[in-house]
């Protein structure tokens, strides 16, 4: 049967809590959470997240990772890459002290691709042993460079390392071909629509990703985890309410979910 997630920020200015409990309310089985204290009106400092998040009922499905400087796991020069590598072994540590399955995380960010090279596998490879050794999965997302993530998965061999699925990325940016050959390593997923100009992050439906070609591609054999909405409201979803959006957001992850199981 499948399972149902939404990430804890879907765009409406609230407290966590508030936010947790609505989720929660609206059917959902799981969140997660960007990896970061909350700012603003609200403040809440991440290391009290995980317990928020499980005293809602909620099961916490990972941590989405910043992403600054993630190019340089790429870069030539080693103390660029021994600090960037530091980070992230830093949060595959939190995944294990609060009990997270897995770390999402971008190799890449911008719009100038760094060069595929060793010292990518080589800054990968670090950060696999450790999640091995923590037992933390790592899920790699496609972004703009699908390359990249095609790179480092078929270069590194772990069931600690696999793919974090972006709907809404794999259709601005020709990244589909990843779902059908990484299908046995996904394991999370964002799921969102767009326009085909912008990731908008809108709920299945709003936009024009062909979802019964998305559901054929999904390896329904080999996913057990929470197909998980990364969604926002648009403008007329907001003037609704949180309330509705999610019951909505639940709605159309249940449909699209009797159509991947």
């Amino acid at each position: 049967m499948a399972k149902y997630g939404i990430f804890s920020w879907f765009g409406f200015v609230m407290p966590l809590s508030e936010r947790l409990e609505l989720i929660k309310k609206a059917g959902f089985d799981s969140t997660c959470l960007w990896w970061e204290d909350e700012e603003g009106a609200y403040p809440v400092k991440k290391t009290d997240m995980p317990k928020m998040v499980r005293d809602f009922g909620l099961s916490l499905d990972n941590i989405h990772t910043p992403f600054c400087n993630s190019n340089d796991l790429w870069s030539e020069s080693l103390s660029a890459r021994s600090e960037i590598v530091k980070q992230y072994l830093g949060w595959l540590e939190d995944c294990a002290r609060f009990d997270i399955p897995i770390m999402v995380m971008h190799i890449m960010e911008g719009d100038i691709l760094p060069e595929l090279s060793s010292n990518g596998i080589e800054s990968m490879s670090c950060l696999v042993k450790k999640a091995e050794e923590l037992r933390v999965k790592i899920a790699v997302e496609n972004t703009k460079f699908a390359d990249g993530v095609d790179f480092i998965l078929s270069e590194i061999e772990s069931e600690y390392l696999g793919l974090c699925y972006d709907s809404s990325h794999g259709r601005l940016h020709g990244c589909e071909f990843l779902l059908k050959d990484f299908g046995r390593r996904l394991i999370t997923c964002h799921i969102s629509d767009n326009d085909g100009e912008m990731d908008r992050h809108w709920l299945p439906g709003n936009g024009i990703i062909d979802w019964k070609e998305f559901c054929e591609s999904f390896p329904k054999k080999h996913y057990l985890g929470n197909l998980m909405l990364e969604v926002y409201p648009t403008g007329d979803e907001i003037k609704g309410g949180p309330a509705e959006f999610l019951n909505k957001a639940f709605k159309s992850i249940s449909a699209l979910g009797s159509f991947s199981s």
